[in-house]
């Protein structure tokens, strides 16, 4: 894994984000995890564990961690784009980390020169108090992803519900491709010419 002293948004930061996101994708799915939120949390839902569970999609790799800081939000989390924002003196705000990666999402398998490779600086922000957490990213494809992650203590506290909900905006050429990613991410797909592991049905190996 490689650690780089700050993630540079100048490359695919839109300054009229997140005045004209429109999303035009989206998808919405839970696990449940036999562990206590207590030790849940820590792994997914702030920074220690981030680089790991972005990269147990199949399609991710080369991810890079980028500057900590933190960032104040007016009202609640989930409904805040603080991707861009400023930020928040030492000590106070939400944590926020800045990260990167890349995404090949093969169209015909074999064929690698069709292979679309997406570059993504992201960042991810927590409210440890709410159990709620908030990834944001943005592509040099112009793909805009937000994805709100809620944390549940279940079973007199020996199991957590993770649910997340993601919505996307992206050009209309993109769409079909977007939309099936993140649907994918979600759910395993299978059939007789491929088959991708849900990126979410793996957040328990993250616990072995």
């Amino acid at each position: 894994m490689k650690f780089l002293a700050a993630v540079d948004n100048s490359r695919t930061q839109d300054d009229s984000y997140p005045a004209n996101f429109k999303p035009n994708f989206d998808s919405v799915f839970s696990v449940v995890i036999q562990k206590p939120l207590s030790t849940v949390f820590p792994i997914l839902g702030t920074n220690q564990g981030l680089g790991a569970h972005i990269l147990l999609e199949s399609i991710a790799s080369d991810f890079q961690e980028g500057a900590a800081d933190s960032v104040n939000v007016n009202g609640n989390l989930e409904d805040a784009f603080v991707r861009t924002a400023a930020a928040a003196p030492a000590g106070q705000g939400f944590p926020r980390q800045h990260f990167s990666y890349i995404e090949t999402i093969k169209i015909i398998p074999g064929l690698s020169f069709l292979d679309v490779v997406v570059h993504l600086d992201g960042t991810y922000t927590w409210d440890e108090a709410r159990n709620t957490t908030l990834y944001e990213t943005s592509s040099d494809k112009s793909v805009v992803v937000r994805k709100i992650r809620r944390f549940e203590e279940i079973n007199g506290g020996t199991a957590t519900n993770v649910s997340e909900v993601i919505n996307g905006q992206c050009p209309f050429l993109l769409q079909p491709i977007a939309q099936s990613q993140a649907r994918t991410a979600h759910r395993y797909v299978h059939s007789t010419r491929h088959s991708l592991t849900a990126q979410m049905n793996l957040y328990h190996t993250l616990f072995e």
